[in-house]
């Protein structure tokens, strides 16, 4: 069972997050200051279009308010690992070019988008988000983070490496 994190994770995780420029603009429209997120794709959209992916149902996106909802780890590393920088890049490369909040329930249905869930769950799920806020942040803020500007997400566990596999040396057979 997951727990939620408390605000003093989720709003510093938030706050460094909507400071990037790509993130102060809705993902699928463009209306500015988006306060929603859609979990799984890990980007931020506006309250419009946060009611037009609540329609499309949780198995295909899930919302949360960065604002006012709990947020559990998870949820919090999608975030971190995603952008709305990423999902656009990302999108485009796949024939996503279009903005617009009449194309959500077909760019959310698409391969594109089961691909790019799927890729942000594999990375969250290796990394923590200490790991994945440290790789998003430039030189002067790796800095200050390291002072513990950020929230601290120690806690989180990193994946633990595979063991190593040892080949056993043949064994000499008895000579009769």
């Amino acid at each position: 069972m997951t727990m939620a994190c408390d605000n003093l994770e989720r709003d510093p995780l938030f706050k460094k997050l909507r400071a990037k420029p790509e993130n102060k603009v809705c993902f699928d429209c463009p209306n500015k200051n988006p306060t929603w997120a859609s979990v799984p794709y890990g980007v931020f959209i506006c309250l419009n279009c946060a009611g037009i992916h609540r329609s499309l149902g949780v198995h295909i996106s899930f919302v949360r308010s960065t604002t006012l909802d709990s947020w559990t780890q998870e949820q919090l590393k999608l975030m971190a690992a995603g952008g709305n920088l990423r999902g656009r890049q990302f999108f485009k490369q796949h024939g996503w070019d279009d903005v617009g909040s009449d194309k959500i329930e077909s760019k959310y249905t698409s391969r594109a988008a089961q691909l790019y869930r799927a890729l942000l769950e594999k990375e969250a799920a290796k990394a923590t988000v200490q790991t994945l806020q440290h790789s998003s942040l430039s030189g002067h803020e790796k800095e200050r983070s390291d002072h513990g500007d950020l929230a601290d997400f120690k806690h989180i566990e990193p994946e633990a490496p595979a063991p190593a596999r040892t080949v056993a040396a043949p064994v000499a057979a008895a000579a009769a």
